[in-house]
Protein backbone atom coordinates (compact mmCIF):
# COMPACT_ATOMS: atom_id res chain seq x y z
CA UNK A 1 0.00 0.00 0.00
CA UNK A 2 1.59 3.68 -0.91
CA UNK A 3 1.37 6.62 0.99
CA UNK A 4 -1.51 7.90 -0.66
CA UNK A 5 -3.60 4.66 -0.28
CA UNK A 6 -2.52 4.72 3.09
CA UNK A 7 -3.87 8.12 3.55
CA UNK A 8 -7.33 7.44 1.95
CA UNK A 9 -7.44 4.17 4.26
CA UNK A 10 -6.92 6.21 7.58
CA UNK A 11 -9.92 8.48 6.12
CA UNK A 12 -12.49 6.12 5.48
CA UNK A 13 -11.33 4.44 8.92
CA UNK A 14 -11.74 7.38 10.61
CA UNK A 15 -15.65 8.19 8.84
CA UNK A 16 -16.79 4.67 9.97
CA UNK A 17 -15.77 5.06 13.52
CA UNK A 18 -17.23 8.86 13.52
CA UNK A 19 -20.30 6.61 12.02
CA UNK A 20 -20.39 3.96 14.90
CA UNK A 21 -19.78 6.59 17.61
CA UNK A 22 -22.91 8.29 16.69
CA UNK A 23 -25.08 5.40 18.00
CA UNK A 24 -23.55 6.28 21.46
CA UNK A 25 -24.72 8.90 23.92
CA UNK A 26 -20.97 10.90 23.88
CA UNK A 27 -19.51 14.17 22.32
CA UNK A 28 -15.99 13.10 21.02
CA UNK A 29 -13.43 15.87 21.33
CA UNK A 30 -10.42 13.82 19.43
CA UNK A 31 -10.49 10.11 18.05
CA UNK A 32 -7.20 7.62 18.29
CA UNK A 33 -6.11 4.71 16.49
CA UNK A 34 -4.16 2.75 19.12
CA UNK A 35 -3.98 -0.77 17.87
CA UNK A 36 -4.52 -3.25 15.39
CA UNK A 37 -3.55 -6.41 14.75
CA UNK A 38 -5.33 -10.20 13.35
CA UNK A 39 -8.51 -8.22 13.00
CA UNK A 40 -8.58 -6.48 16.17
CA UNK A 41 -8.49 -2.51 15.91
CA UNK A 42 -9.03 -0.02 19.15
CA UNK A 43 -9.32 3.54 19.48
CA UNK A 44 -9.08 6.33 22.12
CA UNK A 45 -11.99 8.20 22.41
CA UNK A 46 -11.00 11.21 24.38
CA UNK A 47 -14.34 14.04 25.63
CA UNK A 48 -14.79 16.79 27.75
CA UNK A 49 -15.23 14.92 30.60
CA UNK A 50 -14.17 11.44 30.60
CA UNK A 51 -12.46 8.98 28.01
CA UNK A 52 -13.43 5.67 26.08
CA UNK A 53 -12.27 2.96 24.13
CA UNK A 54 -14.19 1.52 21.23
CA UNK A 55 -12.85 -1.80 20.19
CA UNK A 56 -13.96 -3.16 16.93
CA UNK A 57 -13.54 -7.06 16.52
CA UNK A 58 -13.85 -9.53 13.44
CA UNK A 59 -16.33 -11.75 15.01
CA UNK A 60 -20.08 -12.93 14.82
CA UNK A 61 -22.39 -10.54 16.30
CA UNK A 62 -24.20 -13.42 18.30
CA UNK A 63 -20.47 -14.45 19.75
CA UNK A 64 -20.40 -10.59 20.65
CA UNK A 65 -23.15 -10.55 22.24
CA UNK A 66 -22.37 -13.25 24.40
CA UNK A 67 -19.16 -11.64 25.46
CA UNK A 68 -20.83 -8.29 26.11
CA UNK A 69 -23.67 -10.04 28.17
CA UNK A 70 -20.99 -11.30 30.22
CA UNK A 71 -19.21 -8.10 30.81
CA UNK A 72 -22.77 -6.26 31.29
CA UNK A 73 -23.78 -9.27 33.81
CA UNK A 74 -20.40 -8.97 35.55
CA UNK A 75 -20.98 -5.26 36.04
CA UNK A 76 -24.58 -5.61 37.22
CA UNK A 77 -23.18 -7.87 40.08
CA UNK A 78 -20.76 -5.44 41.00
CA UNK A 79 -16.82 -6.99 39.78
CA UNK A 80 -14.27 -3.98 40.01
CA UNK A 81 -14.89 -4.02 35.80
CA UNK A 82 -14.40 -1.45 33.51
CA UNK A 83 -18.36 0.21 32.52
CA UNK A 84 -19.91 -1.06 29.41
CA UNK A 85 -21.69 2.10 27.73
CA UNK A 86 -24.97 0.67 25.63
CA UNK A 87 -25.79 2.09 22.26
CA UNK A 88 -28.66 5.24 22.22
CA UNK A 89 -31.00 2.17 22.09
CA UNK A 90 -29.67 0.22 24.66
CA UNK A 91 -28.09 -2.15 22.66
CA UNK A 92 -24.43 -3.73 24.61
CA UNK A 93 -22.59 -3.70 20.78
CA UNK A 94 -22.92 -2.81 17.33
CA UNK A 95 -22.58 -4.97 14.06
CA UNK A 96 -21.35 -2.89 11.00
CA UNK A 97 -20.29 -4.46 7.82
CA UNK A 98 -17.84 -7.51 8.75
CA UNK A 99 -17.07 -5.69 11.93
CA UNK A 100 -18.81 -5.82 15.63
CA UNK A 101 -18.02 -2.47 17.87
CA UNK A 102 -18.34 -2.42 21.92
CA UNK A 103 -17.50 0.82 23.73
CA UNK A 104 -16.55 1.07 27.38
CA UNK A 105 -14.79 3.12 29.76
CA UNK A 106 -11.06 3.85 29.98
CA UNK A 107 -9.40 2.93 33.08
CA UNK A 108 -6.05 3.88 34.33
CA UNK A 109 -4.20 2.35 37.26
CA UNK A 110 -0.70 0.56 38.05
CA UNK A 111 0.42 -2.74 36.14
CA UNK A 112 -0.21 -5.93 37.29
CA UNK A 113 3.00 -7.87 37.11
CA UNK A 114 3.83 -11.64 37.13
CA UNK A 115 6.99 -11.28 39.64
CA UNK A 116 4.95 -9.45 42.43
CA UNK A 117 3.65 -11.85 45.14
CA UNK A 118 1.41 -9.92 46.72
CA UNK A 119 -0.32 -9.16 43.35
CA UNK A 120 -0.59 -12.43 42.48
CA UNK A 121 -2.58 -13.42 45.48
CA UNK A 122 -4.95 -10.22 44.93
CA UNK A 123 -4.89 -11.87 41.64
CA UNK A 124 -6.29 -15.17 42.42
CA UNK A 125 -9.06 -13.49 45.04
CA UNK A 126 -10.28 -11.25 42.30
CA UNK A 127 -10.48 -14.55 40.20
CA UNK A 128 -12.54 -15.71 42.71
CA UNK A 129 -14.82 -12.69 42.96
CA UNK A 130 -14.87 -12.83 39.18
CA UNK A 131 -16.15 -16.50 39.42
CA UNK A 132 -18.76 -15.59 41.90
CA UNK A 133 -20.04 -12.96 40.12
CA UNK A 134 -20.29 -14.55 37.03
CA UNK A 135 -23.11 -17.08 38.55
CA UNK A 136 -26.65 -16.45 37.22
CA UNK A 137 -25.33 -15.13 33.76
CA UNK A 138 -28.50 -16.15 31.39
CA UNK A 139 -27.26 -15.09 27.83
CA UNK A 140 -29.88 -13.23 25.23
CA UNK A 141 -31.68 -15.57 22.68
CA UNK A 142 -29.51 -14.02 20.00
CA UNK A 143 -26.21 -14.49 21.20
CA UNK A 144 -24.14 -17.60 21.04
CA UNK A 145 -22.70 -19.46 23.84
CA UNK A 146 -19.41 -21.32 23.67
CA UNK A 147 -18.52 -24.27 26.06
CA UNK A 148 -16.04 -26.40 27.16
CA UNK A 149 -17.80 -28.31 29.64
CA UNK A 150 -17.97 -31.99 29.21
CA UNK A 151 -15.22 -31.55 26.53
CA UNK A 152 -12.09 -31.78 28.50
CA UNK A 153 -12.08 -35.56 27.76
CA UNK A 154 -12.04 -34.97 24.11
CA UNK A 155 -9.55 -32.12 23.95
CA UNK A 156 -6.91 -34.45 26.19
CA UNK A 157 -7.18 -36.84 23.32
CA UNK A 158 -6.56 -34.05 20.65
CA UNK A 159 -3.71 -32.91 21.94
CA UNK A 160 -2.18 -36.06 23.01
CA UNK A 161 -3.00 -37.47 19.15
CA UNK A 162 -1.10 -34.29 17.99
CA UNK A 163 1.77 -34.99 19.99
CA UNK A 164 1.92 -38.41 18.81
CA UNK A 165 1.94 -36.84 15.19
CA UNK A 166 4.30 -34.54 15.73
CA UNK A 167 6.57 -37.58 17.32
CA UNK A 168 6.98 -39.30 14.12
CA UNK A 169 7.54 -36.35 12.38
CA UNK A 170 10.31 -35.52 14.56
CA UNK A 171 11.80 -38.51 14.15
CA UNK A 172 12.12 -38.07 10.45
CA UNK A 173 14.38 -35.11 11.18
CA UNK A 174 17.06 -35.94 14.07
CA UNK A 175 19.03 -33.43 13.31
CA UNK A 176 16.98 -31.06 13.72
CA UNK A 177 17.40 -29.24 16.89
CA UNK A 178 13.95 -28.35 18.73
CA UNK A 179 13.08 -31.75 17.40
CA UNK A 180 16.03 -33.21 19.80
CA UNK A 181 14.34 -31.91 22.56
CA UNK A 182 11.01 -32.77 22.07
CA UNK A 183 11.91 -36.53 21.34
CA UNK A 184 13.99 -36.28 24.72
CA UNK A 185 10.43 -35.53 26.49
CA UNK A 186 7.63 -36.27 24.25
CA UNK A 187 7.47 -40.11 25.74
CA UNK A 188 7.27 -38.63 30.18
CA UNK A 189 4.89 -36.08 28.72
CA UNK A 190 2.39 -38.35 26.80
CA UNK A 191 2.60 -40.60 30.10
CA UNK A 192 2.11 -37.60 31.99
CA UNK A 193 -1.13 -36.59 29.43
CA UNK A 194 -2.80 -40.30 29.44
CA UNK A 195 -2.47 -40.44 33.03
CA UNK A 196 -4.75 -37.49 33.32
CA UNK A 197 -7.01 -38.47 30.65
CA UNK A 198 -7.87 -41.53 33.27
CA UNK A 199 -8.17 -39.64 35.86
CA UNK A 200 -10.92 -37.64 34.27
CA UNK A 201 -13.30 -40.54 34.74
CA UNK A 202 -15.13 -39.69 37.26
CA UNK A 203 -18.07 -39.39 39.27
CA UNK A 204 -16.81 -36.18 40.65
CA UNK A 205 -16.12 -34.05 37.31
CA UNK A 206 -19.73 -35.01 35.69
CA UNK A 207 -21.08 -33.50 39.18
CA UNK A 208 -19.19 -30.31 39.11
CA UNK A 209 -19.64 -29.75 35.09
CA UNK A 210 -23.47 -29.91 35.85
CA UNK A 211 -23.15 -27.69 39.19
CA UNK A 212 -21.34 -25.36 36.66
CA UNK A 213 -24.01 -25.23 33.55
CA UNK A 214 -26.87 -24.68 36.60
CA UNK A 215 -25.27 -21.83 38.09
CA UNK A 216 -24.64 -20.08 34.77
CA UNK A 217 -20.96 -19.66 35.80
CA UNK A 218 -18.10 -18.53 32.97
CA UNK A 219 -14.61 -18.47 32.75
CA UNK A 220 -12.13 -15.94 30.72
CA UNK A 221 -11.10 -18.51 28.30
CA UNK A 222 -7.57 -17.26 28.03
CA UNK A 223 -6.72 -15.40 31.81
CA UNK A 224 -3.84 -12.77 30.91
CA UNK A 225 -2.58 -10.20 33.53
CA UNK A 226 -1.93 -7.66 30.31
CA UNK A 227 -5.86 -6.91 30.77
CA UNK A 228 -5.81 -6.25 34.56
CA UNK A 229 -4.63 -2.81 36.56
CA UNK A 230 -4.78 -1.84 40.18
CA UNK A 231 -7.12 1.04 40.45
CA UNK A 232 -7.95 3.09 43.80
CA UNK A 233 -5.54 0.16 45.24
CA UNK A 234 -7.65 -2.57 44.15
CA UNK A 235 -7.67 -4.83 41.35
CA UNK A 236 -9.94 -4.00 38.23
CA UNK A 237 -10.65 -5.91 34.82
CA UNK A 238 -9.96 -3.16 32.01
CA UNK A 239 -11.88 -4.92 29.53
CA UNK A 240 -13.28 -8.84 28.93
CA UNK A 241 -12.48 -10.25 25.45
CA UNK A 242 -13.62 -13.43 25.36
CA UNK A 243 -15.47 -15.62 27.84
CA UNK A 244 -16.48 -19.62 27.63
CA UNK A 245 -18.84 -22.02 29.88
CA UNK A 246 -16.07 -23.92 31.86
CA UNK A 247 -14.75 -25.31 35.05
CA UNK A 248 -13.29 -22.40 37.29
CA UNK A 249 -10.40 -24.74 37.44
CA UNK A 250 -9.62 -23.73 33.56
CA UNK A 251 -8.70 -20.45 34.66
CA UNK A 252 -6.87 -21.44 37.94
CA UNK A 253 -4.81 -23.48 35.82
CA UNK A 254 -4.08 -20.98 32.96
CA UNK A 255 -3.01 -18.68 35.27
CA UNK A 256 -0.75 -21.00 38.06
CA UNK A 257 1.06 -22.21 34.40
CA UNK A 258 1.68 -18.67 32.74
CA UNK A 259 3.19 -17.67 36.32
CA UNK A 260 5.39 -20.48 36.73
CA UNK A 261 6.44 -20.44 33.20
CA UNK A 262 7.44 -16.78 33.71
CA UNK A 263 9.60 -17.59 36.52
CA UNK A 264 11.10 -20.59 34.73
CA UNK A 265 10.19 -22.96 37.65
CA UNK A 266 7.44 -24.27 39.34
CA UNK A 267 6.89 -22.79 42.98
CA UNK A 268 4.72 -24.66 45.45
CA UNK A 269 4.89 -22.19 48.09
CA UNK A 270 3.53 -19.35 45.55
CA UNK A 271 1.31 -21.64 44.07
CA UNK A 272 -0.63 -22.55 47.40
CA UNK A 273 -0.51 -18.99 48.52
CA UNK A 274 -2.35 -17.99 45.16
CA UNK A 275 -5.00 -20.79 45.61
CA UNK A 276 -5.54 -20.15 49.43
CA UNK A 277 -6.32 -16.58 48.27
CA UNK A 278 -9.02 -17.36 45.44
CA UNK A 279 -10.51 -20.10 48.19
CA UNK A 280 -11.25 -17.51 50.46
CA UNK A 281 -13.30 -16.13 47.96
CA UNK A 282 -14.91 -19.18 46.29
CA UNK A 283 -14.67 -21.95 47.72
CA UNK A 284 -13.88 -25.37 46.20
CA UNK A 285 -14.45 -28.99 47.69
CA UNK A 286 -11.29 -30.85 47.61
CA UNK A 287 -13.01 -32.98 44.95
CA UNK A 288 -12.43 -30.20 42.53
CA UNK A 289 -8.82 -29.20 43.96
CA UNK A 290 -8.11 -32.91 42.49
CA UNK A 291 -9.73 -32.32 39.32
CA UNK A 292 -7.40 -29.00 39.09
CA UNK A 293 -4.29 -31.08 40.06
CA UNK A 294 -5.49 -33.44 36.87
CA UNK A 295 -5.58 -30.47 34.46
CA UNK A 296 -2.24 -29.07 35.54
CA UNK A 297 -0.87 -32.70 35.24
CA UNK A 298 -1.97 -32.56 31.60
CA UNK A 299 1.10 -30.72 29.80
CA UNK A 300 -0.98 -27.91 28.26
CA UNK A 301 1.99 -25.58 27.95
CA UNK A 302 4.28 -28.37 26.21
CA UNK A 303 1.50 -29.75 23.98
CA UNK A 304 1.03 -25.60 22.77
CA UNK A 305 4.74 -25.27 22.25
CA UNK A 306 5.36 -28.04 19.68
CA UNK A 307 1.33 -27.15 18.10
CA UNK A 308 3.47 -23.34 17.17
CA UNK A 309 6.53 -24.90 16.11
CA UNK A 310 5.37 -28.00 14.16
CA UNK A 311 2.01 -25.67 12.33
CA UNK A 312 4.75 -22.31 11.95
CA UNK A 313 2.58 -20.53 14.09
CA UNK A 314 4.68 -17.90 15.50
CA UNK A 315 6.55 -16.95 12.01
CA UNK A 316 8.58 -13.94 13.57
CA UNK A 317 10.53 -16.24 15.67
CA UNK A 318 14.18 -18.12 15.41
CA UNK A 319 14.68 -21.50 15.96
CA UNK A 320 16.85 -19.92 19.07
CA UNK A 321 13.70 -18.42 20.42
CA UNK A 322 11.60 -21.49 19.39
CA UNK A 323 14.40 -23.12 21.73
CA UNK A 324 14.80 -20.36 24.53
CA UNK A 325 10.52 -21.05 24.96
CA UNK A 326 10.61 -24.63 24.72
CA UNK A 327 13.64 -25.25 27.57
CA UNK A 328 11.49 -22.99 29.88
CA UNK A 329 8.61 -24.82 29.11
CA UNK A 330 10.30 -27.98 30.05
CA UNK A 331 12.17 -26.67 33.06
CA UNK A 332 9.05 -25.75 34.45
CA UNK A 333 6.74 -28.96 33.95
CA UNK A 334 9.60 -30.88 35.59
CA UNK A 335 10.21 -29.09 38.59
CA UNK A 336 6.04 -29.38 38.80
CA UNK A 337 6.56 -32.83 39.23
CA UNK A 338 6.55 -33.03 43.20
CA UNK A 339 3.85 -30.59 43.18
CA UNK A 340 1.65 -32.64 40.91
CA UNK A 341 2.86 -36.51 43.35
CA UNK A 342 1.66 -34.63 46.83
CA UNK A 343 -2.14 -33.46 45.75
CA UNK A 344 -3.68 -35.00 48.86
CA UNK A 345 -1.02 -33.30 51.02
CA UNK A 346 -1.26 -29.37 49.12
CA UNK A 347 -4.96 -29.84 49.08
CA UNK A 348 -5.00 -30.69 52.91
CA UNK A 349 -2.80 -27.44 53.66
CA UNK A 350 -4.32 -25.52 51.11
CA UNK A 351 -7.87 -26.20 52.98
CA UNK A 352 -6.15 -25.84 56.19
CA UNK A 353 -4.33 -22.57 55.77
CA UNK A 354 -0.96 -24.11 56.77
CA UNK A 355 2.17 -24.31 54.77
Amino acid sequence: MNRQEYSKSIEQNHRDVSHVLSHYAIRPESVRLISSRGGRSKWLIETGQRNFFLRQEQIRPSRMLFIAGAHWHLQQNGLPIARLIPTRNGGLCLAGGEFVYVLYEASEGVPVLYYDRDQLEEIMAFTGQFHQASKGYIPGEQSKKRTRTGKWQKLYRWKLQELEDHKKVALQDPDDAFSQLFLAHVDRMLERGYEALNELDTPELSEWTLETLRSGMFCQQDFTLARMTVKEEHMFLKDLHSVTIDLPARDLRILLNKVMRKLNVWDTELAIRMLRSYDQVHPLTPAQYRILWTDLKFPHLFCSMVHKYYLGQKQSWGDEKYLMNFRNVIAMEESKQPFLEQSETHILHLKEGTT
